[in-house]
């Protein structure tokens, strides 16, 4: 297991949302949980839409964390992910495939499973779900609300969101909702 225990290592976990859903949070405290644990961590960012000044207020250890940016060029980040998933010493590696993910083939995604248990480290998968049955473990954020600060006229400033996390597919994965805080039921509120 990693330090974020209900991410499993030798697996694939995807988590899938829309824009300002909460994935990127979700994603942000997997990596924190991974690197203040003494874990190295690798990110590969398709888009370029990782700020390292937010991580790092986050809790995110930068000196434990190695960011690929690919520009855009979905092919080199789903080959990144592929080449970092099969070199050992890293507890986690995520691919923020960004708003237009990737296509993967069944065969691609099983190769890509068992690389990860192979070299024993969680690869993470994000916006839409591309892993498919290669897939552990797969879970969607949801933006419940949003709270804001200022006159009650003009709100001027946003000061958290809630989220609702939602399992879409359980293979066999550790999953105990109270590990992450939220639930069907519960909503969490991540603050700005």
């Amino acid at each position: 297991m990693t330090p974020a225990s209900w991410i499993r290592a030798e697996t694939i976990t995807e988590i899938v949302g829309e824009l300002s859903s909460g994935r990127t949070s979700l994603m942000l405290a997997c990596l924190r949980d991974v690197t203040v644990a003494g874990g190295t961590a690798a990110l590969v960012d398709a888009d370029g839409a990782f700020d390292p000044a937010s991580a790092a207020r986050a809790g995110v250890v930068l000196s434990r964390l190695l960011w690929v940016r690919c520009g855009g060029r979905r092919d080199a980040a789903l080959a990144a992910t592929d080449l970092l998933a099969r070199c050992p010493g890293f507890a986690l590696v995520i691919l923020d495939a960004g708003e237009t993910p990737p296509r993967v083939s069944l065969g691609a995604a099983f190769r890509l499973r068992q690389a990860a248990r192979r070299a024993r480290v969680a690869v993470l998968l994000g916006r839409r779900r591309v892993a498919g049955a290669g897939a552990t473990l797969a879970l969607r954020t949801r933006r419940d609300a949003l709270a804001w600060t200022g006159s009650r006229r003009a709100p001027t400033r946003l000061a958290g969101m809630s989220t609702r996390v939602h399992v879409l597919r359980n293979q066999g994965a550790i999953w105990d909702p109270s590990l992450l805080a939220a639930t069907s039921n519960e909503r969490r509120w991540w603050r700005a």
